[in-house]
C-alpha cells in the first residue's frame, strides 16, 4: 500500500459518490493494513472543517459495506473503526450545526443496525452521543419557525428575536446537561441491578461469569466518564450564564444612561 497515495486520496475526497467509492475500493484492497487506514482517516476526520466531516463518515461507511460484501471472516475494518467510532461521533456532534448532517449520521447508524455490523447496544451509545445536539438544533428550528409563522413586521424585529433565542440557548444547553445527569443516574441504577443479579448468580450457581464482570466494569467506567464530562460541562454553562447576565446588566445601564442624557438635552434652559 502506498501511504502517500492513500493520504492524498483521503485528503482530496469530494462529495461525488465516485470519489468516495474509489477511495474505499483502494482501502479495501489492503485489509492487512486496516489499522493504518483507520488511523489516517481518523486524523483527517478530526482535523476536517465541519462541512467536510460527513464525507469521512460516508467513507468509513463505504469501507465497512465493501468489507461486508467481500465476506471476510475476520472483519478487520469493522474492528478497527469500531474502536474509533465513539471518539469520531463525539467530534461530529460537537462540530456540525446542521440538522441534515446529524440526520445523515443517524441514517448511517440505522444501516449498520440493519446489516448487523455492530451490536445494538453499541449503536444506541452512538445515537445517545448525537441526541443532545439534535434536540438543541430541533428546538432552535422550532423557535425560528414560530417566529416566521407570526409574520414579524420587520427584519429588525426578527434580528432582535434571534438574539433572544441565542441568549436563552445557554439555558437550554444547561437543561440538556441536567437531562444527561438524569440519564447517568438511570445507568447507575441499571449497574446496581446487574451487579445484584451477578451476586445472586454467584451465590446460587457458584459460577463466576467473567463476561458479565467485563460488562459491569464497562458500565461502571462509562457512567464515571459521562458523569465527569457532564459535571465539567454544567459548570461551564453556569459560567456562561453568569457572563451573559453581566453583559445584560451592563447593556441595561447603558440604555438608562442614554435616556437620562436625552432628557437632559430636552430640558428647557433656565
Amino acid at each position: 500500500m502506498d501511504i502517500k497515495q492513500l493520504e492524498r486520496q483521503v485528503r482530496e475526497i469530494t462529495e461525488l459518490q465516485d470519489s468516495i467509492r474509489q477511495t474505499s475500493t483502494y482501502c479495501s484492497t489492503f485489509p492487512e493494513h486496516s489499522g493504518m487506514v483507520a488511523f489516517i482517516i481518523e486524523n483527517e476526520f478530526i482535523s476536517a472543517r465541519k462541512e467536510r466531516k460527513k464525507l469521512y463518515l460516508f467513507l468509513i461507511h463505504q469501507i465497512i459495506l465493501d468489507e461486508k460484501h467481500a465476506k471476510r471472516m475476520d472483519h478487520p475494518y469493522v474492528k478497527c473503526f469500531g474502536q474509533k467510532l465513539k471518539k469520531l461521533i463525539m467530534d461530529y456532534a460537537y462540530q456540525v450545526d446542521e440538522i441534515e448532517d446529524l440526520e445523515k449520521a443517524y441514517a448511517v447508524i440505522r444501516r449498520w443496525e440493519k446489516d448487523l455490523i455492530y451490536h445494538p447496544i453499541f449503536l444506541d451509545k452512538l445515537r445517545s452521543i448525537l441526541q443532545p445536539k439534535y434536540d438543541q438544533l430541533k428546538y432552535q428550528q422550532m423557535i425560528v419557525n414560530q417566529i416566521n409563522q407570526n409574520e414579524l413586521a420587520s427584519n429588525k424585529i426578527l434580528v432582535q428575536n434571534l438574539q433572544i433565542i441565542q441568549q436563552f440557548d445557554s439555558t437550554y444547553k444547561l437543561y440538556i446537561h441536567l437531562k444527561s445527569l438524569r440519564d447517568i443516574d438511570d445507568k447507575c441504577l441499571d449497574f446496581n441491578t446487574n451487579f445484584d443479579k451477578y451476586m445472586m448468580k454467584c451465590e446460587l450457581e457458584k459460577i463466576e461469569d467473567y463476561d458479565m464482570i467485563d460488562d459491569l466494569l464497562e458500565q461502571g467506567e462509562t457512567s464515571k466518564t459521562y458523569l465527569s464530562e457532564n459535571i465539567c460541562s454544567t459548570q461551564n454553562h453556569y459560567l456562561d450564564l453568569a457572563r451573559l447576565g453581566e453583559q445584560l446588566i451592563k447593556e441595561d445601564f447603558q440604555k438608562k444612561d442614554n435616556k437620562i442624557e436625552y432628557y437632559k438635552s430636552k430640558r428647557p434652559i433656565s
